[in-house]
């Protein structure tokens, strides 16, 4: 049997930046190739992220395997978790075990039975491909599901989202080594990026964001969700699930997300070509 890479209960949700920076280089691989530039071409070697199946599993039970980066895998599970539905809070959670499986992690999540909402856990008939939140669901009537309870009520203003924009690219040290990951951050309603994940997939990386927020206990009434991608239904549903009331993205939502944001008064902005664009929830 594997050596679980870690067996502890509720760990602790942040890493140093220094931590961040050695996570971010194991989690990628070297690939060479030739640089083609106007001043000639080079041999040069890049660093590209993993993409690796992570298999969430719940008291040792198979649910849902996605594609993601090997790095922050509490955070993923936890998260994925809470923006499902399948629990309620982080403190749910009373232990999280993490094995090399295959090619890829398998990441058991220890929950009382009476804590696991069944209702929640859309039968999934395969598995979930990088940035996708609906491969695997086997029911449409799983794919679009909202929270019933009210969401707070979060002041988002431009000047905030311009700001946060701006400080994103300094809390992204994966992608700086590899070009390639989304980024999803926490800020405070003033535009301080207070937390960030990173994944190849947008969706891992906000479900990754979640999970730390909720393994924080953070006020999510205090602050606001930024992504560096586009805005599908899918982040609008996952903030909505988590209680998070508002999310910015790099660009416009679709229709659909824009409708759900709007049924679950959540609100969204989007970079403008002459600012940012704060969307009407009417």
């Amino acid at each position: 049997m594997n050596a679980p890479l870690t067996s502890h209960r509720r760990p602790a949700a942040r890493a140093s930046s220094a931590l961040r920076e050695r996570m971010a280089a194991a989690a990628s691989v070297p690939a060479k190739g030739i640089l083609h530039t106007l001043a000639g071409d080079e041999e040069t070697v890049w660093q590209v992220p993993e993409e690796v199946p992570l298999a969430v599993q719940f008291n040792s039970q198979n649910y849902a395997v996605m594609m993601g980066t090997p790095a922050d895998f509490e955070d993923f599970a936890v998260g994925f978790a809470v923006a499902e539905g399948i629990i309620a809070k982080a403190s749910d959670v009373t232990a999280v075990l993490v094995l090399p499986a295959g090619q890829g992690y398998a990441i058991d999540l220890s929950v009382a039975e009476d804590k696991i909402d069944r209702g929640r856990m859309a039968k999934r008939s395969i598995e979930g491909r990088t940035g996708c939140g609906l491969c695997g669901i086997a029911d449409m009537k799983d794919a679009i599901r909202m929270p019933s309870s009210a969401l707070p009520a979060v002041d988002l203003r431009p000047q905030a989202v311009a700001r946060a924009y701006e400080q994103l690219p300094a809390y992204q040290p994966m992608s700086r080594v590899n070009r390639t990951v989304h980024a999803a951050a926490w800020c405070s309603v003033d535009g301080e990026i207070l937390l960030s994940r990173e994944d190849v997939g947008r969706h891992t990386a906000l479900d990754k964001l979640i999970g730390a927020l909720a393994r924080e206990g953070a006020d999510l009434g205090q602050g606001f969700v930024l992504m560096s991608s586009r805005c599908s239904f899918e982040l609008v549903q996952k903030c909505a699930m988590a209680g998070i009331g508002a999310l910015a993205t790099v660009s416009a939502p679709t229709a659909l997300a824009l409708s759900l944001a709007r049924q679950a008064r959540l609100k969204l902005a989007a970079l403008a070509n002459r600012g940012v664009m704060i969307f009407d929830r009417d």
